[in-house]
């Protein structure tokens, strides 16, 4: 038997869950707790028999080695801790909410899978005994071979009051997100588990207890791929009569083409097959730990998947996803309107030119006074241009001889959403490969826009900005094509080597011949701070053009969802 050696960090609250799942464990030992309070480190550790009590993981790393960590600190701390476990080559147990943003839970997982630890969220809904059940017989057809409706009702009632959360975890009193981002994660990823992956949202926040900071309230609704539409109607003001409103944490009604399974508050659960009798269905279930010992079965999916080299359900790629549909939920509620995946975050929209000025610091470009205003009465000026200066565009053309033209683009391919992917530090003359993306590469779809920031903008005016360019490699090229990406934005004057003239047709024959926007000569892309923006780039209506200057643009939502977002009843 294989005995795993770990090292848990967080003696707070949802600690003591962890703590007694891993001591009933034979094949884990934790050896070392760490805390910043000491003392109240020292006293888990002898409630839950930990050889040692230490203040950071830097002590307990000098303890002996270990196989993994487990993160159970408030969100604030994981990245700092995430990137300390990564440098140390431990494998990663992280409880969520994974970051107090999209954006750092992001370069959470990216530091993970760079140093090539393996990394899981500690997302245990899913795992909570009746959810498995429930999605045992989903599978069995136990509601026929559709599903169509999710529907999650949740009371928990410690949210009212001018002492709300104090007594056992008062920091939810400042989070400026708190429904959403600490409890309704859960539904969503649960959602995910038992419908497939949400394409759109829309929800309504509010906030009902004003000495809080975020929303306590709310009712979000999302269609999944496959059809069906869940529900949550939450709220932690209300009570529930329920026993333990936390045991499940609400009742679910799961309605499919052939019937119906409903969860109750104890755990119970009940199919009725279409036009039939309502039946109790028996099944395996305790009161133990936290909601139905999921705690336990959630660490051990780790443990095993550990063992047999077999992926974890909530990997950070996949956790991810989860997490883009949180921030679609956010959005969606300040700007009252459905909201996909993906979508520009939540604010007040905020514009950045992506183009280079077109001046006679471009090459093969001249503005020259056609008439002026003091000889002729009117300004106008004479504009010279190659059709691949500056910021612009790739038509087929331009590489293919029966391609299509500049007139010819799809102009619904020059706008909409896409995907700033950060490559930096980026060095000259370097060959960009799928790697290099990272955990992104997973987010990539047919149809997505990608705007692939270097800084290379930085080096306009130097012999770099040409001639030491990085470059796509033609498998990343490939790659492109096979995951029907429609438009790629590069920020140096073009996607490969201008100077080896195989490469270069190489290159944009790939991209070009699958149907790829090519859009060179980017600039400011190190000014967005969203990774998903509104991204707008349109040539002129050019005949038998090969390529066109363009206007690039991208306008983004910024602001963070705050108090006054959440009107009071």
């Amino acid at each position: 038997m294989t005995r795993r050696r770990g090292i848990c960090i967080g003696a707070g609250y949802f600690s003591q869950f962890h703590l007694d799942a891993w001591r009933r464990m034979e094949d884990v030992e934790i050896v070392a707790l760490c805390d910043v309070d000491e003392a109240r480190a020292r006293e888990a550790a002898k409630r839950f028999e930990i050889r040692h009590a230490v203040k950071d993981l830097s002590q307990a790393l000098k303890l002996g080695p270990v196989d993994f960590v487990d993160i159970i600190t408030p969100p604030a701390s994981h990245r700092a801790l995430v990137e300390q476990a990564a440098e140390a080559q431990l494998n990663i147990i992280c409880q969520k909410p994974l970051a107090p943003d999209y954006r750092t839970a992001r370069r959470i997982v990216e530091e993970a899978a760079r140093r090539g630890v393996r990394f899981m969220v500690h997302e245990n809904f899913r795992f909570q005994p009746w959810h498995r059940e429930i999605r045992r017989l989903i599978d069995v057809g136990a509601v026929g071979d559709r599903l169509h409706s999710l529907t999650m009702r949740t009371r928990l009632g410690d949210g009212w009051g001018p002492d709300a959360y104090l007594a056992r975890q008062p920091y939810f009193r400042d989070m400026p997100r708190l429904l959403v981002h600490e409890t309704g994660v859960h539904l969503i990823d649960l959602f995910r588990f038992l419908g497939g992956e949400i394409v759109e949202t829309y929800s309504v926040l509010r906030r009902l207890n004003d000495v809080i900071a975020g929303e306590d309230t709310g009712l979000l609704t999302f269609r999944m791929k496959g059809g069906a539409v869940a529900v949550w109607d939450a709220n932690r003001f209300n009570d529930s009569t329920a026993a333990d409103p936390r045991y499940t944490f609400g009742e679910m009604l799961v309605e499919g083409n052939g019937g119906s399974i409903r969860l109750a508050s104890d755990g119970g659960l009940t199919v009725q097959p279409l036009g039939g009798r309502e039946t109790t269905h028996a099944y395996t279930h305790v009161d133990r730990g936290f909601g139905g010992d999921c705690v336990y079965f959630t660490q051990r999916h780790f443990i095993d998947c550990l063992n047999s080299g077999a992926e974890f359900e909530t990997n950070g790629a996949e956790y991810l996803k989860t997490l883009a549909v949180v921030e679609a939920v956010y959005q969606s509620a300040r700007e009252n309107r459905p909201v996909a995946p993906g979508g520009a975050r939540s604010g007040s929209r905020r514009f950045v030119d992506l183009s280079l000025r077109i001046d006679e610091s471009l090459p093969n470009a001249s503005v020259t006074d056609f008439r002026t205003l003091e000889r002729d009465g009117w300004n106008a000026t004479t504009l010279t241009l190659y059709s691949h200066c500056g910021t612009h565009m790739d038509a087929p053309r331009h590489f293919l001889a029966e391609g299509a033209t500049i007139d010819e683009q799809a102009l619904e391919v020059c706008c909409g959403p896409a995907r700033v992917i950060d490559l930096t530090p980026t060095a000259p003359k370097q060959l960009l490969t799928v790697d290099d993306f990272g955990v992104v590469a997973d987010l990539i779809g047919p149809g997505d826009r990608l705007l692939l920031r270097t800084d290379w903008h930085k080096r306009f005016g130097t012999d770099d900005y040409r001639n030491g360019l990085p470059r796509i490699s033609a498998e990343l090229a490939q790659w492109l094509v096979d995951r029907g990406v429609a438009l790629v934005g590069v920020e140096p004057p073009s996607v490969a080597d201008v100077n080896d003239m195989r490469e270069l047709t190489e290159v944009h024959r790939i991209l070009l011949g699958g149907n790829v926007c090519i859009v060179e000569g980017l600039a400011h892309l190190d000014q967005l701070q969203s990774d998903v923006v509104e991204f707008m780039a349109f040539p002129l209506r050019i005949s038998r053009g090969d390529g066109c200057p363009v206007r690039a643009v991208a306008y983004e939502f910024v602001s963070e969802f705050n108090r006054s977002a959440f009107p009071s009843s």
